[in-house]
This record gives C-alpha cells, structure tokens and sequence, in this order.
C-alpha cells in the first residue's frame, strides 16, 4: 500500500512540474488564436500585440493588423505599420499601409503607395511572385498584374504567363487568361496537360457557359492564325471531350494525325476510353480507322483484337430480342484466333472469347476446346493460366458440372495461396457449395473472405454471408434456402424460367416466408438485366411497398432510382428517391453514391473561389 502511494504522489510531483513549466507565450497564443477565429477582434489584438513585442515574430504582428482591421480601428492600424515599417520596409508591410489608406477612403495615398511598390520592384523572380500575391491576397486585382507585366521588363525570360491566367481567370477575363495559356502552350507544349486541368476546373464555375465560349473561340482561332502548332489542335480535341462531343474529337484527331502521322497513341487510348462509355460507334470509327492508317500503327494486332472486343460488348449490351446473328462476329474471332495463334500474348483475347462462347451462345463444347488450348500455351504466367484456369471453372458450373468445378477451384487456390486470384477462387468454391446445398460449410468459408483484400471479393462474400445469417441461420426448416440456393444456380446458368419456377416454389409452399423479398430483387434485377424497365420499375415499387425494412430495401430503392433516371427519363422522382434512401438508409453501401447522383439532379453548383488565395487556386510557378 505504502509503494502506491509513494508512487502517486511521485505521479502528482511529476505533473505539478510540468505544468510549472508550460510556456505563457503558447497560452496567450491559444487564447488570441481562439478570440482571433470567433472574430472578437478587440479582445484578440491587445494579446498578439503583447506576443508581438515579447517575441518579434511576424505572425504575431500581421495577425494583430489583421485584428485592427477587422475591428475598423484603421487609425491604429495605420499608426501600427508606419512604425513598423521603420524597422520593416518590406513590400508586404507597404501594401498593407496601402490596403489600410484605401479602407479609411485615401485612394490617391493607397495608389501611391502601390505605385512605389511596383517601382521598386527587384529583378527577382520570387519577389515578384511573393508582391503579386501580396497584391492577390489583398484583392487588388490590376496591381497583381501590374506586378506581373513589370517583372517581365526585370526579370529577362521570365513571363509569368500561368501567374497572370490565374488572375485573368479569378476576374473573368477569359479572352485573356486564353492568350496566356495559348502562348504559354506554344513555348512549352509539356504544359499541355497543366492547362488542361487549370481549365477543367474553371469549368466547374462556369455557370453560364461563357469560359467554355470563350476558350473555344480563342483555341479555334489559334488554330487557323498558326496552323503549324498542333498543340492547339490536341487542346480543341480535348475541349470537344469535354463537351461530350466524342464524334467531333474523333474527327479532329483523325484530321490531326493525316497531317502529322503522330496522333495513333491518342486516337487509340481515346476510342478504348469512349467504349468504356458504351460510345461503341465511336470507338469502332476509331480502331478502324488505324487499320486502314499509312504508315500501319505499331501494335496493329492490339487494334485488331479491340475491334472484335468491341464489337462483342456491344452485341451483348443489346436486349436479346435485338441483338443480330451472332455468326459474324463468331466468324471474326475465330479468324483473328487463328492469325494471331495461341500465345500468352493473346490470353485475355482468348478468355473473351470463350465467355461469349459458353455463357451467351450456350457453344459449350467449343469453349472447352478454346480454354483447354489457351491453358496448354507453355509461357503463361501463373496469373494467365489461374485467369484461364477459373474461367474453365465457371464454364463447368453453367454446364452443370459441379464437381469438376470443384476440383478446378481447388488447384486455382493452390496456386495462388496469398494474392486476389486465389481470394476469388475461394469465393467460387464457397458459392458453389452454397449451390450445391452446403450452406454451413458456404458461410464458414465466406466469413473468412469478408476480410480479403479484394474489395469486391470481400463486398461479394459480406452480401452472400447476410444473406446465409438472415434467411438460414434463423429458419428452423432448410428447403427454402436450399430451394433459393438452386435458384440462384439456375439463374447463373441462364435458365431464367427454370430459375422463376424454383422461387416461386418457395412462396407456393412457405406463403409470406421472409424469402419473399429476396425472390422479388431476383425478378426485379433480371427484368432490368433483359431491359424489361417498366417490369422492373414494378417489382421494385412492390418490394419497397412490402417490405420497407428488409435487407434488400435500400437495394431495390436504389436500383429503382437509376432506372428512373437513366431509362424512363423521370428525373424528379429518381432525385426524390434518392433523398429517400440518404434519409431512410443512412448506413447503406448505396448512400455515397445516392448522394453524389442527388445533388447532380438538384442542380448543386461547386463551392465559389470567392475567398481562395492564388496558391489555392493554383501553385504559381514562373515560367
């Protein structure tokens, strides 16, 4: 007992010691900083005065300024940095006299002062930039400029031409803050993809479409004016995407590249991009047009097989009742297959063609022959062969050969015991014994993977394992999640109406089993997945009327929303709808997601640049 009391009081020792020697100086800072945020200017500037005073540190001086001035006592002020400016005679502490003078109405004092700063002006690029920002900070607009326009006269070679953009952009003066960029663009065409981001982000502010006029305008005639500069015709290129006019940023680098032969990196990367945007027109113009290029592209095999690619998603990205024969695009990947030969090169080409083989066109016994030939090239990576290998895996599932599949999952986790293709092996395995009636064993294996470093490996098992917990682990019969287990099976297997039979046989025989509304988000997801919206629009309105608080609510309100607003046009309801989930669902996967596609129907505009000082707006380098 004794020990812990010396031991306490050693402890009490210790911390009246340090408190002894906390620094005055920090807690008068603290308190001024406190009183300086909640704008109690008169209580703030005695104490940064005294701090000032006790420690010279600049800080501590502006901030006391920035108290008389906030608090309108512009005598004191002035009175402050004059005597200051004895021991000071900075730049910076004149245009504060100069800020001062013009707030108590001197403007002829306030302008002289300005002027002799400007006069006085180094042949020192980082003082130039520092006064211009001085100038900004204090929004004396045309004095930062002056600043800028002067130090090219000091300062030889140095032209501050992002420095002055920025400007003519925070006042509005885009045929200006144009110039500057377009001359900046032909010194240096390495400054292309700064501008382009300085622009993209004007944009955001750019209400009434007057920059993107503007910009366009100047970019157009710089094109004409000096022909030779392509680095013009690559920023209207991208002012076209940014326009969503893909068709027109087609043509132009299509025209750029006839003159320079140099433009085929562009024209590539730019049609994948527009088919990841189901712009597969587009995209196909693209590829096809480097096919017929002089002289031939470099990876001519790559456009080639992008084409079928291509082609291929866009075949499957129709509803089935609109899709044509597929018999031609069989053709091409057969033809392509057989130029190119099996190669490691070629491998995700091969996978490609295999999936669409077996799991659209049901050519099971072909897309055997094409993964057991693509699994026998000798110089696969692991992770082509693994790839290939559970592509092999899941063909044997849809063709209902579950054991097999079962002993293909097994040598995949073998073979990748530590990385994210044995993670999704795993996954495979454990719903393929859910299929097969394991729910147990399933759940035990999911809860594992709900860990993995695959977002969405873990995201897939979490959703599977809610699924075993909710509707299993609580039932006192098994047949109706082994009922619902074989449909998912079935579903996977693309017997859609065996699928719908074997649900409904659960409400048939369990009528108002908690099942129910999972059954009804697996008729809504497969009406929306055949384009049936108006279908889907149903069951998902049914699901929400009957069964608001089940797990599959927040689900189904915001599937429900993006189909509104993306296929029957209903943007007004969708807008409401997604505000609903915000409010009735805060804790969904779906709420970042609902508020980002919330605000862009309400018409939120970004925060202004009102109170952004230039280094906010835009690291001021010199060129």
């Amino acid at each position: 007992m004794r020990k812990i009391f010396i031991s306490i009081l050693f402890l009490f020792t210790a911390f009246l010691s340090l408190a002894q020697v906390v620094d005055p100086k920090q807690s008068k800072a603290q308190l001024a900083s406190s009183y300086y945020r909640n704008n109690d200017f008169a209580k703030a500037a005695p104490l940064y005065l005294e701090l000032f005073e006790s420690s010279n540190i600049p800080y501590y001086f502006d901030n006391y300024i920035s108290c008389l001035i906030g608090a309108k006592n512009f005598d004191e002020a002035e009175k402050a940095i004059k005597k200051q400016l004895r021991k000071d005679d900075s730049p910076s502490m004149q245009i504060t006299l100069g800020y001062i003078l013009k707030e108590k109405g001197e403007i002829e004092k306030s302008n002289s002062v300005y002027d002799k700063v400007i006069k006085e002006l180094p042949g020192n690029s980082g003082v130039i930039v520092s006064v211009a920002n001085n100038f900004f900070n204090r929004r004396e607009y045309d004095y930062a400029e002056k600043t800028y326009l002067k130090g090219r006269e000091l300062a030889p070679g140095e032209m501050f031409r992002s420095n002055l953009a920025t400007i003519y952009a925070y006042t509005r003066n885009y045929p200006k803050m144009m110039d500057e960029y377009l001359l900046l663009l032909k010194e240096d065409e390495e400054q292309l993809p700064t501008v382009e981001g300085r622009l993209n982000s004007l944009i955001q502010y750019d209400f009434d479409n007057t920059l993107q006029t503007v910009a366009k305008k100047e970019v157009l005639r710089k094109t004409v004016e000096d022909p030779k500069t392509t680095v013009y015709n690559r920023l209207l290129i991208w002012m076209f995407i940014q326009e969503k006019n893909y068709s027109q940023a087609l043509a132009h680098s299509i025209a750029l590249d006839k003159r320079t032969k140099s433009e085929e990196s562009s024209i590539y990367d730019f049609s994948l991009a527009a088919a990841q945007n189901d712009l597969y027109d587009i995209a196909l113009n693209g590829l096809n047009y480097l096919t017929t290029r002089t002289p031939a592209v470099q990876n001519a095999d790559e456009v080639k097989k992008q084409i079928v690619l291509i082609e291929y998603h866009q075949y499957v990205s129709q509803p089935k009742s609109q899709r044509p024969s597929p018999e031609k695009l069989l053709q091409k990947f057969e033809n392509l297959l057989t130029e190119l030969g099996y190669s490691a090169r070629h491998a995700s080409f091969i996978l490609e063609y295999a999936h669409f083989l077996s799991f659209y066109l049901s050519k099971t016994d072909k897309a055997y022959e094409v993964l057991e030939k693509g699994i026998a090239i000798p110089d696969l990576s692991n992770m082509q062969r693994s790839l290939l290998k559970l592509e092999l895996a899941d063909l044997n599932v849809y063709d209902n050969d579950l054991w097999g599949a079962t002993l293909i999952y097994a040598q995949i986790i073998d073979a990748n015991r530590d990385n994210p293709i044995g993670d999704e092996a795993k996954l495979k395995k454990a719903r393929l014994g859910y299929y097969l009636g394991d729910i147990t064993w399933a759940k035990a294996q999911l809860d594992v993977l709900k860990a993995s470093t695959s977002k969405m490996t873990a995201n897939d098992a979490m959703e599977l394992s809610l699924l075993i917990t909710s509707y299993y682990d609580l039932d006192t019969i098994d047949q109706p999640i082994q009922l619902f287990a074989r449909g998912d099976l079935l579903l996977y297997q693309n017997k859609e109406k065996e699928a719908i039979e074997t649900f409904d046989s659960i409400t048939t025989i369990y009528p108002g089993h908690p099942l129910t509304d999972k059954i009804l988000m697996r008729k809504a997801t497969l009406k929306e997945k055949d384009f049936e919206f108006e279908e889907a629009d149903s069951l998902y309105k049914k699901l929400l009327a009957d069964y608001p608080y089940s797990t599959s609510a927040d689900d189904a309100m915001f599937h429900l929303a993006t189909i509104l607003e993306e296929k029957l046009n209903q943007k007004e309801k969708a807008q409401e709808l997604y505000k609903q989930l915000l409010i009735s669902y805060p804790s969904s996967i779906y709420t970042s997601d609902s508020r980002t596609r919330y605000r862009i129907l309400r018409g939120d505009k970004p925060d202004t640049e009102e109170n952004k000082t230039p280094n906010e707006l835009e690291a001021a380098p010199s060129f």
